[in-house]
């Protein structure tokens, strides 16, 4: 741990990720929840729809405030990716419209959905995803990274959110402009990892202890693993992260957030087949592999997350008295 960020205060959703209090409870798919409603990726990206759905998105947002999460983040995961490539879609006007716009309208629309229970304490996370492409500049990369970091930091957002990391090129340089940019934002990083032939292991092949490496000289404020796999396949790469999170005097909260399915998601195929019950029994064991955050990445749905509040509720509440 460096001096830095030893020094730093933490702010409010660190100390609720640190506290012994139940788990914090995160959202779920919003990528997914947007193609069960019509989204066409094929044409558009989940991102197009801040404009011209937004009231699809809002009901998204407020089916997981109903459920009860303590965390929304921002529909912005390819905000990065859409900037690198220069294929930031225009509204539904055909108006081009700037990076800023895009960035207030994610974090607008997850507001007014939390406004809906203002005596709920929530908090509101920047969701970035990777570009995941190859041959990019340098320079751009970063130029990209920092532009969208200061958007986010300009909105006020609770913390900043690096996921589905899998590059440890990307990773490694999406972590320096952060810092830089906004040292004292809270900045959370969730690798995804499947089983391969070297065991954990991202998509590109890169082990999940080389991802690791990357943060070993400034570790990030939270640790987690997203996407990929579903909650029973992922309780190896929670294991590990926790083991790697206590390490040396480290203690980073630790963030599980399984898709629905096992594999590549498959948005066509009815939640219903994972039972919400199901669901929440299986994201829980998590906790015991050394979690301290749950929630849900590709498919899951609010009501999957509804399911899983009351069995936290359920095992954390204190016995009753008669």
């Amino acid at each position: 741990m460096t001096m830095k960020q030893s020094q730093r205060d933490h702010g409010p959703i660190e100390r609720a990720l640190r506290s012994a209090g139940p788990p914090i409870l995160w959202d779920g798919g919003i990528g997914t929840a947007l193609i069960a409603r019509g989204l066409e990726l094929a044409k558009e990206p989940p991102e197009a729809w801040l404009w011209s759905h937004p009231d699809e998105l809002l009901t998204i947002h407020r089916g997981f405030v109903d459920a009860d999460v303590d965390v929304l983040q921002t529909n912005s995961f390819g905000l990065v990716r859409l900037l690198a490539s220069d294929l930031l879609p225009r509204d539904k006007l055909g108006q081009s419209r700037s990076l800023r716009a895009w960035v207030g309208r994610s974090v607008e629309l997850a507001r007014q959905a939390m406004a809906t229970d203002e005596k709920r304490l929530r908090w509101l996370v920047a969701a970035l995803g990777p570009t995941g492409q190859v041959g990019l500049s340098t320079e751009h990369l970063r130029s990209c990274y920092r532009a969208v970091t200061e958007a986010f930091a300009e909105q006020g957002v609770d913390a900043l959110h690096l996921e589905t990391c899998f590059d440890p090129s990307e990773l490694r340089l999406a972590l320096s402009v952060v810092r830089e940019v906004a040292p004292s934002l809270p900045l959370f990083v969730s690798v995804t990892v499947t089983h391969g032939q070297q065991g954990l292991e991202t998509p590109l092949g890169v082990p999940l202890a080389r991802m690791l490496q990357e943060l070993d000289a400034e570790p990030p404020e939270l640790l987690g693993v997203n996407c990929s796999q579903n909650a029973e396949r992922m309780r190896g790469a929670v294991t590990a992260l926790a083991d790697w999170a206590q390490a040396s005097g480290r203690k980073l909260p630790v963030l599980a957030r399984p898709q629905l399915y096992n594999g590549s998601p498959d948005c066509k195929r009815p939640p219903k087949e994972i039972s919400p019950e199901r669901f929440a029994r299986e994201l829980f064991a998590l906790l015991g592999d050394g979690a301290t955050a749950i929630g849900g990445c590709c498919g899951v749905t609010a009501e999957h997350l509804a399911a899983a509040r009351q069995t936290i509720e359920g095992f954390f509440s204190p016995p009753s008295t008669l």
